[in-house]
């Protein structure tokens, strides 16, 4: 289990989130939905350790009962842009998670290259992220995050560059990797039915400051999450985003 603690986070003399609480279980997906702005991606960066310094931070991530590191090497994170270093292949970049957690370059491309297909990338693996559009980096991106063998990841926005089969597919890959290999997943989104097709629990936050207003479980398995089953569930969200924005 890994629990945030009272984190409140300002710039300044304005406070970007405040008194954020929640915990992730290590086998669900939590998601977390809310305004431009509510400071969704500051509570995911501090978790990945990766907060700019300037930003003063009250609160504490504990796993297991203990005080989290920061960078820890049991999160993986996937920010809103690819990150993918310029020089380095798609095979590179991708396998790079692995060789900092110490397997080899044979072990990493043994693990990776099988999945150049699915990922749609098939026939990259030796370009440059240049000669890629913005969805096929994107994909390499969560591709190198997903890889990695850690107990939790943290995903900002990981398929919004994607057309809509696309995304599609990635949400199912995703869903079919987590039932092989549970681990506690932190997803932003501002799609509602990616949210709703992918969570176990969505956390809706306010705006300026952000603070947790609605913390929704799913109880339908998601094999069984039919549109006509969902439509209720995104018509409160709707009006809870709504509320907050009025």
């Amino acid at each position: 289990m890994l629990r945030i603690e009272g984190l409140t986070i300002r710039a300044r003399d304005r406070v970007i989130v405040e008194d954020i609480g929640f915990d992730m279980a290590e086998d669900r997906v939590t998601c977390l939905i809310g305004p431009s702005g509510c400071g969704k991606t500051s509570v995911q960066k501090w978790l990945a350790g990766v907060l700019a310094p300037e930003l003063s931070v009250e609160g504490q991530a504990r796993r297991d009962g203990r005080g989290l590191a920061r960078p820890d090497p049991d999160l993986a994170y996937q920010p809103q842009q690819d990150a993918l270093f310029p020089w380095l292949t798609i095979r590179e970049n991708a396998c790079l998670g692995l060789g900092v957690a110490g397997l080899s370059r044979r072990a990493a491309r043994a693990k990776v290259d099988p999945l150049f297909t699915p990922f749609g990338l098939a026939g990259c693996e030796d370009l440059f992220p240049d000669q890629l559009s913005g969805g096929m980096r994107q994909r390499a991106a969560f591709l190198r995050t997903i890889v990695q063998d850690t107990r939790y990841v943290l995903l900002d926005e990981p398929f919004s560059a994607l057309d809509a089969v696309t995304r599609l597919t990635m949400q199912d890959w995703l869903c079919a990797r987590l039932r092989d290999r549970p681990r506690g997943v932190l997803l932003i989104t501002h799609d509602l039915h990616e949210a709703t097709r992918i969570a176990d629990r969505i956390l809706v936050m306010s705006a300026r400051p952000g603070r947790i207003v609605a913390d929704i479980p799913l109880t339908i398995a998601r094999e069984d999450r039919s549109e006509a089953a969902l439509a209720d569930l995104r018509t409160h969200l709707k009006t809870l985003l709504l509320e907050d924005t009025q």
